[in-house]
Protein backbone atom coordinates (compact mmCIF):
# COMPACT_ATOMS: atom_id res chain seq x y z
CA UNK A 1 0.00 0.00 0.00
CA UNK A 2 1.43 3.66 -0.49
CA UNK A 3 2.02 5.82 1.68
CA UNK A 4 2.93 10.05 1.41
CA UNK A 5 2.65 13.15 3.74
CA UNK A 6 1.60 16.63 3.18
CA UNK A 7 4.27 19.37 2.53
CA UNK A 8 2.64 21.40 5.74
CA UNK A 9 2.08 19.72 8.84
CA UNK A 10 1.63 20.07 12.61
CA UNK A 11 4.73 19.37 14.78
CA UNK A 12 4.84 15.93 16.66
CA UNK A 13 2.55 14.32 13.24
CA UNK A 14 5.47 11.82 11.24
CA UNK A 15 3.83 9.19 10.16
CA UNK A 16 2.84 9.02 6.74
CA UNK A 17 -0.68 9.37 5.19
CA UNK A 18 -2.38 6.01 3.88
CA UNK A 19 -4.03 5.77 0.00
CA UNK A 20 -7.09 4.50 0.85
CA UNK A 21 -10.34 4.63 -1.41
CA UNK A 22 -13.75 5.57 -0.31
CA UNK A 23 -15.12 2.27 -0.58
CA UNK A 24 -12.87 1.34 1.94
CA UNK A 25 -13.62 4.11 4.22
CA UNK A 26 -17.66 3.93 3.77
CA UNK A 27 -20.86 2.71 2.10
CA UNK A 28 -23.03 4.21 0.20
CA UNK A 29 -26.84 4.60 -0.76
CA UNK A 30 -29.05 6.14 -2.85
CA UNK A 31 -31.68 8.81 -1.44
CA UNK A 32 -35.89 8.57 -1.26
CA UNK A 33 -37.57 8.87 -4.75
CA UNK A 34 -41.53 9.61 -3.29
CA UNK A 35 -44.60 10.66 -5.30
CA UNK A 36 -44.85 14.55 -5.74
CA UNK A 37 -47.55 14.97 -3.70
CA UNK A 38 -45.74 13.58 -0.90
CA UNK A 39 -43.38 16.64 -0.48
CA UNK A 40 -43.53 20.12 0.95
CA UNK A 41 -44.27 18.31 4.85
CA UNK A 42 -42.86 15.78 6.94
CA UNK A 43 -39.47 15.02 7.66
CA UNK A 44 -36.58 17.24 6.76
CA UNK A 45 -35.42 15.81 3.18
CA UNK A 46 -31.73 16.87 2.15
CA UNK A 47 -31.48 17.78 -1.67
CA UNK A 48 -29.07 19.08 -3.93
CA UNK A 49 -29.21 22.42 -2.61
CA UNK A 50 -28.05 21.48 0.84
CA UNK A 51 -25.28 19.67 -0.70
CA UNK A 52 -23.68 22.20 -2.38
CA UNK A 53 -24.56 24.52 0.26
CA UNK A 54 -21.36 26.78 2.10
CA UNK A 55 -21.85 25.46 5.37
CA UNK A 56 -22.39 22.01 6.60
CA UNK A 57 -25.38 21.06 6.95
CA UNK A 58 -28.06 20.84 9.95
CA UNK A 59 -31.36 20.06 10.71
CA UNK A 60 -32.40 23.77 11.30
CA UNK A 61 -30.61 24.37 7.60
CA UNK A 62 -32.78 22.10 5.44
CA UNK A 63 -35.50 23.61 4.14
CA UNK A 64 -37.25 21.06 2.23
CA UNK A 65 -39.69 18.72 3.87
CA UNK A 66 -41.39 14.82 2.98
CA UNK A 67 -43.87 12.43 4.05
CA UNK A 68 -42.57 8.75 4.25
CA UNK A 69 -43.01 6.07 6.78
CA UNK A 70 -40.71 5.32 9.74
CA UNK A 71 -39.52 2.24 7.73
CA UNK A 72 -38.71 4.07 4.64
CA UNK A 73 -37.48 6.97 6.87
CA UNK A 74 -35.17 4.56 9.16
CA UNK A 75 -33.82 2.93 5.79
CA UNK A 76 -32.84 6.48 4.10
CA UNK A 77 -31.44 8.27 7.95
CA UNK A 78 -28.68 10.49 7.61
CA UNK A 79 -26.84 10.69 10.54
CA UNK A 80 -23.96 12.61 12.26
CA UNK A 81 -21.04 12.68 10.24
CA UNK A 82 -23.10 11.29 7.49
CA UNK A 83 -21.17 12.65 3.64
CA UNK A 84 -23.39 13.68 1.36
CA UNK A 85 -22.93 14.04 -2.17
CA UNK A 86 -24.42 15.44 -5.50
CA UNK A 87 -25.15 12.38 -7.81
CA UNK A 88 -25.96 14.23 -11.21
CA UNK A 89 -25.24 17.80 -12.71
CA UNK A 90 -25.38 19.33 -15.99
CA UNK A 91 -21.76 20.24 -15.74
CA UNK A 92 -19.19 17.85 -15.34
CA UNK A 93 -17.26 20.35 -12.48
CA UNK A 94 -20.15 20.02 -9.96
CA UNK A 95 -20.84 16.53 -10.47
CA UNK A 96 -19.98 14.73 -7.20
CA UNK A 97 -19.78 17.64 -4.58
CA UNK A 98 -20.10 17.04 -1.01
CA UNK A 99 -21.13 18.18 2.34
CA UNK A 100 -21.35 16.84 5.75
CA UNK A 101 -24.43 16.48 8.44
CA UNK A 102 -23.15 17.75 11.74
CA UNK A 103 -26.34 17.65 13.46
CA UNK A 104 -25.81 15.61 16.79
CA UNK A 105 -29.49 15.77 17.92
CA UNK A 106 -31.76 15.02 15.07
CA UNK A 107 -31.32 13.66 12.04
CA UNK A 108 -33.08 13.45 8.46
CA UNK A 109 -33.34 12.04 5.08
CA UNK A 110 -32.42 12.53 1.61
CA UNK A 111 -33.53 12.40 -1.92
CA UNK A 112 -32.25 10.46 -4.96
CA UNK A 113 -30.52 12.84 -6.78
CA UNK A 114 -28.18 12.80 -4.01
CA UNK A 115 -25.84 10.02 -2.55
CA UNK A 116 -25.23 9.14 1.35
CA UNK A 117 -21.97 7.78 2.28
CA UNK A 118 -21.74 6.48 5.87
CA UNK A 119 -18.41 5.56 7.98
CA UNK A 120 -17.53 2.22 8.07
CA UNK A 121 -14.59 3.09 10.41
CA UNK A 122 -13.86 6.16 12.61
CA UNK A 123 -12.50 9.30 10.92
CA UNK A 124 -13.09 12.99 11.80
CA UNK A 125 -16.41 14.70 9.65
CA UNK A 126 -14.97 18.12 9.23
CA UNK A 127 -11.71 16.48 7.95
CA UNK A 128 -13.15 14.40 5.48
CA UNK A 129 -15.70 17.56 4.29
CA UNK A 130 -12.30 19.75 3.69
CA UNK A 131 -10.40 16.11 2.30
CA UNK A 132 -13.07 15.96 -0.30
CA UNK A 133 -13.10 19.60 -1.38
CA UNK A 134 -9.48 19.19 -2.28
CA UNK A 135 -8.28 19.77 -6.10
CA UNK A 136 -6.83 16.32 -5.92
CA UNK A 137 -9.73 14.70 -4.96
CA UNK A 138 -12.44 16.52 -6.80
CA UNK A 139 -10.40 15.73 -9.98
CA UNK A 140 -10.24 12.04 -9.44
CA UNK A 141 -14.23 12.22 -8.84
CA UNK A 142 -15.05 14.58 -11.82
CA UNK A 143 -13.17 12.02 -14.17
CA UNK A 144 -15.04 8.97 -13.03
CA UNK A 145 -18.55 11.08 -13.69
CA UNK A 146 -20.53 9.75 -17.35
CA UNK A 147 -22.98 11.52 -19.30
CA UNK A 148 -23.04 14.26 -22.09
CA UNK A 149 -26.29 16.70 -21.54
CA UNK A 150 -26.03 15.42 -17.86
CA UNK A 151 -23.37 13.97 -15.76
CA UNK A 152 -23.53 11.26 -13.38
CA UNK A 153 -21.85 9.58 -10.65
CA UNK A 154 -22.65 6.42 -8.90
CA UNK A 155 -21.70 4.66 -6.31
CA UNK A 156 -19.24 2.13 -7.58
CA UNK A 157 -17.68 5.04 -9.24
CA UNK A 158 -17.44 7.00 -5.62
CA UNK A 159 -16.12 4.09 -4.09
CA UNK A 160 -13.44 3.64 -6.26
CA UNK A 161 -12.09 7.32 -5.45
CA UNK A 162 -8.41 7.64 -4.22
CA UNK A 163 -8.02 9.52 -0.79
CA UNK A 164 -4.97 9.94 1.57
CA UNK A 165 -5.90 9.95 5.05
CA UNK A 166 -3.59 10.60 8.65
CA UNK A 167 -4.23 9.18 11.88
CA UNK A 168 -7.18 9.81 13.56
CA UNK A 169 -5.53 12.52 15.74
CA UNK A 170 -3.73 14.14 13.34
CA UNK A 171 -7.44 14.46 11.14
CA UNK A 172 -9.09 15.81 14.45
CA UNK A 173 -6.07 18.73 14.77
CA UNK A 174 -6.64 19.79 10.73
CA UNK A 175 -9.75 19.71 11.33
CA UNK A 176 -10.24 22.10 14.36
CA UNK A 177 -7.44 24.33 12.90
CA UNK A 178 -10.15 24.49 9.76
CA UNK A 179 -12.92 24.98 11.33
CA UNK A 180 -11.02 28.05 13.42
CA UNK A 181 -10.54 29.48 9.93
CA UNK A 182 -14.62 28.57 9.34
CA UNK A 183 -15.37 30.35 12.17
CA UNK A 184 -13.36 33.88 11.07
CA UNK A 185 -15.32 33.17 7.87
CA UNK A 186 -18.69 33.22 9.32
CA UNK A 187 -17.96 36.12 11.54
CA UNK A 188 -16.92 38.40 8.63
CA UNK A 189 -20.05 37.13 6.52
CA UNK A 190 -22.02 38.25 9.51
CA UNK A 191 -20.48 41.36 9.71
CA UNK A 192 -21.11 41.89 5.72
CA UNK A 193 -24.59 40.93 5.92
CA UNK A 194 -24.89 43.39 9.19
CA UNK A 195 -23.62 46.08 6.99
CA UNK A 196 -25.58 45.19 4.27
CA UNK A 197 -28.82 45.79 6.14
CA UNK A 198 -27.81 49.32 7.88
CA UNK A 199 -27.19 50.55 4.33
CA UNK A 200 -30.67 49.08 3.10
CA UNK A 201 -32.08 50.44 6.41
CA UNK A 202 -30.22 53.75 5.60
CA UNK A 203 -31.14 54.24 1.98
CA UNK A 204 -35.02 53.53 2.77
CA UNK A 205 -34.92 56.48 5.56
CA UNK A 206 -33.15 58.20 2.79
CA UNK A 207 -35.37 57.58 -0.06
CA UNK A 208 -38.87 58.53 2.03
CA UNK A 209 -36.90 61.94 3.06
CA UNK A 210 -37.10 60.31 6.95
CA UNK A 211 -33.38 61.34 6.99
CA UNK A 212 -32.36 64.60 4.90
CA UNK A 213 -28.57 66.36 4.57
CA UNK A 214 -29.02 69.97 4.47
CA UNK A 215 -26.97 72.59 2.72
CA UNK A 216 -23.11 73.34 3.99
CA UNK A 217 -24.02 76.34 5.55
CA UNK A 218 -26.79 74.45 7.59
CA UNK A 219 -29.72 75.73 5.32
CA UNK A 220 -32.43 73.23 4.14
CA UNK A 221 -32.46 71.56 0.68
CA UNK A 222 -35.64 72.41 -1.75
CA UNK A 223 -37.86 69.94 -1.72
CA UNK A 224 -37.64 66.65 -3.94
CA UNK A 225 -39.24 66.28 -7.12
CA UNK A 226 -41.14 64.04 -9.36
CA UNK A 227 -39.16 63.29 -13.01
CA UNK A 228 -39.71 60.47 -15.17
CA UNK A 229 -37.21 57.73 -15.20
CA UNK A 230 -36.68 57.86 -18.91
CA UNK A 231 -35.80 61.50 -18.53
CA UNK A 232 -33.17 61.44 -16.06
CA UNK A 233 -31.40 58.57 -17.62
CA UNK A 234 -30.18 57.91 -21.11
CA UNK A 235 -29.84 54.16 -22.53
CA UNK A 236 -27.65 52.46 -25.12
CA UNK A 237 -27.90 48.95 -26.17
CA UNK A 238 -24.29 47.04 -25.79
CA UNK A 239 -22.54 45.44 -28.70
CA UNK A 240 -23.50 42.07 -29.02
CA UNK A 241 -20.53 39.75 -27.55
CA UNK A 242 -19.38 37.35 -30.10
CA UNK A 243 -17.02 34.97 -28.37
CA UNK A 244 -17.76 31.77 -27.41
CA UNK A 245 -16.90 31.69 -22.90
CA UNK A 246 -14.51 28.78 -23.88
CA UNK A 247 -12.68 31.31 -25.06
CA UNK A 248 -12.36 33.35 -21.91
CA UNK A 249 -9.09 33.67 -19.68
CA UNK A 250 -8.41 35.49 -16.05
CA UNK A 251 -4.93 36.55 -18.73
CA UNK A 252 -7.55 38.95 -20.79
CA UNK A 253 -7.68 42.35 -20.09
CA UNK A 254 -11.75 43.35 -19.73
CA UNK A 255 -14.42 41.76 -18.41
CA UNK A 256 -17.20 40.38 -19.98
CA UNK A 257 -20.71 41.60 -17.37
CA UNK A 258 -23.95 40.08 -16.87
CA UNK A 259 -26.76 42.37 -14.80
CA UNK A 260 -26.97 38.86 -12.84
CA UNK A 261 -25.72 37.49 -9.47
CA UNK A 262 -22.41 36.15 -11.06
CA UNK A 263 -21.65 39.53 -12.85
CA UNK A 264 -18.28 38.53 -14.24
CA UNK A 265 -18.70 35.87 -16.21
CA UNK A 266 -14.79 36.07 -17.69
CA UNK A 267 -12.36 38.12 -19.12
CA UNK A 268 -11.99 38.54 -22.93
CA UNK A 269 -9.17 39.85 -25.32
CA UNK A 270 -12.08 40.95 -28.19
CA UNK A 271 -11.56 44.31 -28.66
CA UNK A 272 -14.99 45.27 -30.83
CA UNK A 273 -17.47 46.57 -28.83
CA UNK A 274 -15.77 47.80 -25.33
CA UNK A 275 -17.42 50.21 -23.80
CA UNK A 276 -15.26 52.71 -22.29
CA UNK A 277 -17.19 55.15 -20.63
CA UNK A 278 -17.84 57.91 -19.81
CA UNK A 279 -18.15 56.17 -16.20
CA UNK A 280 -20.06 55.15 -13.90
CA UNK A 281 -22.89 53.48 -15.74
CA UNK A 282 -25.58 51.23 -14.32
CA UNK A 283 -26.15 47.72 -16.95
CA UNK A 284 -29.21 46.65 -16.77
CA UNK A 285 -31.20 43.90 -17.77
CA UNK A 286 -34.61 44.31 -19.48
CA UNK A 287 -35.48 40.49 -18.89
CA UNK A 288 -34.63 40.13 -15.27
CA UNK A 289 -34.82 43.46 -14.13
CA UNK A 290 -31.59 43.01 -12.42
CA UNK A 291 -28.73 45.63 -12.59
CA UNK A 292 -25.24 46.40 -11.43
CA UNK A 293 -22.94 49.49 -10.61
CA UNK A 294 -20.09 50.04 -12.84
CA UNK A 295 -16.97 52.08 -12.94
CA UNK A 296 -14.44 50.39 -15.47
CA UNK A 297 -14.20 49.62 -19.19
CA UNK A 298 -16.07 46.47 -20.14
CA UNK A 299 -18.17 43.86 -22.84
CA UNK A 300 -21.39 43.04 -21.87
CA UNK A 301 -22.85 39.68 -22.08
CA UNK A 302 -25.91 40.39 -25.01
CA UNK A 303 -27.46 43.19 -26.26
CA UNK A 304 -30.23 42.09 -24.80
CA UNK A 305 -28.85 44.48 -21.66
CA UNK A 306 -29.14 47.99 -22.02
CA UNK A 307 -26.34 50.39 -20.47
CA UNK A 308 -27.90 53.40 -18.36
CA UNK A 309 -26.06 56.78 -17.84
CA UNK A 310 -26.89 59.92 -16.58
CA UNK A 311 -28.46 62.66 -19.09
CA UNK A 312 -27.22 65.32 -17.65
CA UNK A 313 -24.57 66.75 -14.75
CA UNK A 314 -27.51 67.30 -12.47
CA UNK A 315 -28.05 63.79 -11.95
CA UNK A 316 -25.87 61.30 -9.52
CA UNK A 317 -26.08 58.29 -11.95
CA UNK A 318 -25.37 56.30 -7.81
CA UNK A 319 -28.85 57.53 -6.81
CA UNK A 320 -30.51 56.13 -9.73
CA UNK A 321 -28.87 53.01 -9.58
CA UNK A 322 -29.61 52.95 -5.41
CA UNK A 323 -33.12 53.77 -6.59
CA UNK A 324 -33.90 51.13 -8.85
CA UNK A 325 -32.57 48.19 -6.36
CA UNK A 326 -35.77 49.55 -3.83
CA UNK A 327 -38.35 49.27 -6.96
CA UNK A 328 -40.41 46.59 -6.65
CA UNK A 329 -39.83 45.28 -9.80
CA UNK A 330 -42.78 42.14 -11.59
CA UNK A 331 -41.51 41.28 -14.62
CA UNK A 332 -43.36 39.42 -17.01
CA UNK A 333 -43.21 38.76 -20.57
CA UNK A 334 -39.94 39.36 -22.27
CA UNK A 335 -41.50 42.50 -23.42
CA UNK A 336 -39.21 45.96 -24.00
CA UNK A 337 -39.24 46.85 -20.50
CA UNK A 338 -36.90 49.78 -20.39
CA UNK A 339 -39.05 51.20 -23.32
CA UNK A 340 -42.81 50.19 -21.67
CA UNK A 341 -41.94 50.06 -18.05
CA UNK A 342 -39.76 51.58 -16.11
CA UNK A 343 -38.32 54.74 -18.65
CA UNK A 344 -42.70 55.92 -17.80
CA UNK A 345 -41.81 55.34 -13.78
CA UNK A 346 -42.15 58.63 -11.52
CA UNK A 347 -39.75 59.16 -9.22
CA UNK A 348 -38.93 61.66 -6.52
CA UNK A 349 -35.49 63.12 -7.10
CA UNK A 350 -33.84 65.42 -4.43
CA UNK A 351 -31.81 68.59 -5.91
CA UNK A 352 -28.63 67.56 -7.52
CA UNK A 353 -26.30 69.06 -4.38
CA UNK A 354 -28.81 66.69 -1.87
CA UNK A 355 -27.88 63.93 -4.44
CA UNK A 356 -24.53 64.12 -4.21
CA UNK A 357 -24.99 64.08 -0.29
CA UNK A 358 -26.76 60.95 -0.90
CA UNK A 359 -24.19 59.28 -2.86
CA UNK A 360 -21.13 60.16 -1.17
CA UNK A 361 -22.85 58.42 2.40
CA UNK A 362 -24.19 55.23 0.36
CA UNK A 363 -20.34 54.85 -1.38
CA UNK A 364 -18.90 55.56 1.84
CA UNK A 365 -20.88 52.49 3.10
CA UNK A 366 -20.53 50.68 -0.19
CA UNK A 367 -16.24 51.03 0.58
CA UNK A 368 -17.01 49.26 4.34
CA UNK A 369 -19.31 46.28 2.63
CA UNK A 370 -16.06 45.86 -0.03
CA UNK A 371 -13.85 46.49 2.62
CA UNK A 372 -15.27 43.03 4.68
CA UNK A 373 -15.85 41.36 1.45
CA UNK A 374 -12.33 41.91 0.35
CA UNK A 375 -11.34 40.27 3.73
CA UNK A 376 -13.64 37.08 3.12
CA UNK A 377 -12.06 36.59 -0.25
CA UNK A 378 -8.49 36.82 1.09
CA UNK A 379 -8.73 34.43 3.84
CA UNK A 380 -10.74 32.04 1.21
CA UNK A 381 -7.45 32.40 -0.83
CA UNK A 382 -5.63 31.16 2.12
CA UNK A 383 -7.37 28.54 2.89
CA UNK A 384 -7.69 27.80 -0.39
CA UNK A 385 -3.56 27.65 0.15
CA UNK A 386 -4.45 25.81 3.42
CA UNK A 387 -5.77 22.76 1.14
CA UNK A 388 -3.48 22.52 -1.14
CA UNK A 389 -0.96 22.40 1.68
CA UNK A 390 -1.81 20.09 4.58
CA UNK A 391 -3.76 17.68 1.94
CA UNK A 392 -2.14 15.16 0.21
Amino acid sequence: MSVIAPNLRFSRFDRPWQAKTLGDLMTFKNGVNADKSMYGSGRKFINVLDVIASAPITHDRIIGSVTVSDKEFAKNEVQYGDILFQRSSETREEVGQSNVYLDKDETATFGGFVIRGRATTEFDPMFFHALLKTDKVRDDMTSRSGGSTRYNIGQDSLASVTVHIPTLPEQQKIAAFLGAVDAKLAALAARQAALARFKAGLMQKLFSQQLRFSRDDGKAFPDWEEKRLGEVVDYEQPTKYLVSSTDYSDDFPTPVLTAGKTFILGYTDETHGIYNGPFPVIIFDDFTTSSKFVEFPFKAKSSAMKILRASSTDMQIKIVFELLQMLNFSPDSHQRHWISKFSEMQIMFPHPDEQAKIADALSAMDAKIQAVADQVAKLQTFKKGLLQQMFV
